[in-house]
C-alpha cells in the first residue's frame, strides 16, 4: 500500500485520497476551532474503515469535551481503531496512546507521550492543540508555555498553519503570566488569520487579567463577526466580552448577550449540543458573577439547571462540577449538591490523578458553592480557604476560577473575616490579576469591610 501525507506532511495509514481529503478537512477545522470537524472525520472512517486516524482524532475531541456521557463513545472508538495502529506510522501510534492514557484520568501521563512526540515534531500543529488541551484542564500553565516555547524557533511564516500555532502560543503564554509575548502572538495570530477565535481568545485573557477593560471591549467587538463558522469557542467569546462589560456595569446588555449570544437555545450549536459542558460553565459563571453584584437574573438559572441535574454522576472534570453546583443551588436542589460532592468523594478514590483532584480539591469546591447559594458564609471561607491555592489543578483559566475567588470574597466579607480578605487580595494579584482594588466586587468588597 502507497500511503499519503497529511496537509502537514506527516505519513498517514491510508492510501485512499477521499479518507486522506476528509481527514485534512477534520484536523485542519479541529486546530481552527471550527464546528464541522466532526463531521468531516465521519467521512474519513466511511471512506476508509481501516485507516486509524480519523477514529483517534475524534477520541480526542469527544475526549477533549470533558463529559462522561462520551465515554463509551470514546472506548469504542479506540477498540475500533486499535487493530490497525500496530502498523500506523509513528505519529498516529502517539496519538493513540496518550488519548487512551489520558482518558484514564492520568492527563499528565497522555501529554508526557505527546511532549516527546513534538519534541522531535515541533511544528505538529494537532499535537499542539492536544497537548494544550490536556495541560490547560491540569492547571500546568508553566508545562504548557514550556512546551510551546521549545517548539516555537521550528516553526516560521510558512509552516502550514503559523497563524493557529501563533493562537496556541498566545494562550499559553498567557496563562504562564507571560503577557507581553501572549498578547503579540495572539494579534499576529488574528492579524494573518481573522476567524482565529482562540488567537482573539488569548488576547481577551490578557486584556482581563491587566484590567484593560475598554481595550476588552472593543478588541472582541471589532472581531465578533468573525466566528460564524467556530465551535462553542465562539460562544466563549462572547462571555469573555460580557467579563468586561460587568466592569463597566452594562448589566442589562449582558443579560442580552447570555439569550442570544453566550447561550441561545435556537442557535444550531445549542441545538445539536443543548448540555454542551464548556456552554453550561459560561453561563452559570455570567450568571453568578451578576448575583454577586446584586443583579436580578430572573429565571435563566432555569436554562441550564435541568442538564446540570443530569450530571451528578458525571465526574470528568471537577471544574464544571463545581458550576453545576452553583447552578443547582440558585434552583433550590441542595440535595443535588450534596449527592455530586458525595460522588466527587467516591470516585476520587477509584481512579488516578484526576480522580485525586476531584476528591481532594472539586468535592469541597462544590460544597462551598453549595454553602455560598444557602448563605452559609461562614462555611464557604471554611471550605475554601484551606485549598484556595491549589484551585489551578482543577483546570480552568485564571480568569475562569476567579470566580471561585469572588464567592470567597464575597463570603469572608459578609462573615466579617477582614484580615482573610486582606490575604485574599493579596492571592488574587498574585495569580497575575492587575488593578485588584480597581475591579468591581473586589472594590466593594473593599469598601464595605473599611
Amino acid at each position: 500500500m502507497t500511503r499519503l501525507s497529511d496537509h502537514y506532511g506527516f505519513e498517514i495509514s491510508t492510501a485512499d485520497p477521499v479518507a486522506a481529503k476528509a481527514f485534512d478537512d477534520g484536523a485542519q477545522s479541529f486546530v481552527a476551532w471550527r464546528a464541522d470537524a466532526i463531521g468531516h472525520l465521519n467521512k474519513a472512517i466511511e471512506a476508509d474503515p481501516n485507516f486509524p486516524l480519523p477514529r483517534i482524532l475524534k477520541a480526542w475531541i469527544l475526549h477533549s469535551a470533558r463529559t462522561a456521557k462520551f465515554n463509551a463513545a470514546v472506548d469504542a472508538l479506540l477498540e475500533e481503531a486499535a487493530p490497525a495502529v500496530a502498523d500506523a506510522p509513528e505519529r498516529e501510534r502517539a496519538l493513540a496512546d496518550a488519548v487512551r492514557i489520558a482518558h484514564e484520568g492520568n492527563l499528565r501521563a497522555g501529554v508526557s507521550l505527546l511532549e516527546t512526540h513534538v519534541a522531535t515534531h515541533p511544528t505538529d500543529i494537532l499535537a499542539h492543540r492536544l497537548l494544550q488541551f490536556e495541560l490547560f484542564w491540569s492547571g500546568e500553565s508553566i508545562w504548557m508555555r514550556d512546551i510551546v516555547e521549545r517548539a516555537a524557533p521550528a516553526w516560521t511564516e510558512t509552516t502550514p498553519d503559523f497563524a493557529q500555532f501563533q493562537a496556541v502560543r498566545a494562550f499559553s503564554n498567557e496563562e504562564a503570566g507571560e503577557y507581553q509575548t501572549a498578547e503579540r502572538c495572539g494579534r499576529d495570530s488574528v492579524d494573518r488569520e481573522p476567524e482565529s477565535a482562540w488567537g482573539a481568545h488569548a488576547v481577551a485573557h490578557v486584556l482581563v487579567m491587566q484590567g484593560r477593560i475598554d481595550d476588552g471591549v472593543n478588541w472582541l467587538e471589532n472581531l465578533c463577526g468573525n466566528w460564524e463558522r467556530a465551535n462553542q469557542i465562539a460562544h466563549h467569546n462572547w462571555w469573555h466580552l460580557c467579563l468586561f462589560l460587568l466592569e463597566r456595569g452594562e448589566h442589562d446588555r449582558i443579560l442580552e448577550l447570555l439569550d442570544t449570544r453566550v447561550r441561545n437555545p435556537e442557535s444550531p450549536l445549542v441545538k445539536a449540543m443543548p448540555d454542551a459542558t464548556i456552554d453550561l460553565q459560561n453561563v452559570a459563571s455570567l450568571l453568578k458573577r451578576l448575583e454577586l453584584r446584586g443583579i436580578d437574573v430572573g429565571g435563566r438559572w432555569k436554562t441550564i439547571a435541568n442538564f446540570c441535574a443530569e450530571r451528578v454522576t458525571d465526574h470528568d472534570n471537577p471544574f464544571s462540577s463545581a458550576h453545576d453546583a452553583i447552578a443547582l443551588s440558585a434552583v433550590g436542589r441542595h440535595d443535588l449538591v450534596d449527592e455530586l460532592a458525595g460522588n466527587m468523594r467516591r470516585v476520587g478514590i477509584e481512579t488516578g490523578p484526576l480522580g485525586n483532584a476531584t476528591r481532594s480539591l472539586g468535592a469541597p469546591l462544590v460544597e462551598a458553592m453549595g454553602a455560598h447559594g444557602e448563605g452559609d458564609h461562614e462555611r464557604v471561607v471554611n471550605l475554601l480557604w484551606p485549598i484556595r491555592r491549589e484551585l489551578a489543578q482543577i483546570g480552568g483559566s485564571h480568569a475562569q476560577r476567579d470566580l471561585f475567588f469572588q464567592v470567597l470574597v464575597d463570603s469572608a466579607t459578609r462573615a466579617g473575616r477582614d484580615v482573610q480578605l486582606s490575604v485574599l487580595l493579596q492571592d488574587i494579584s498574585g495569580i497575575g490579576f492587575r488593578r485588584v482594588t480597581e475591579r468591581t466586587l473586589y472594590r466593594d468588597a473593599l469598601a464595605r469591610a473599611a
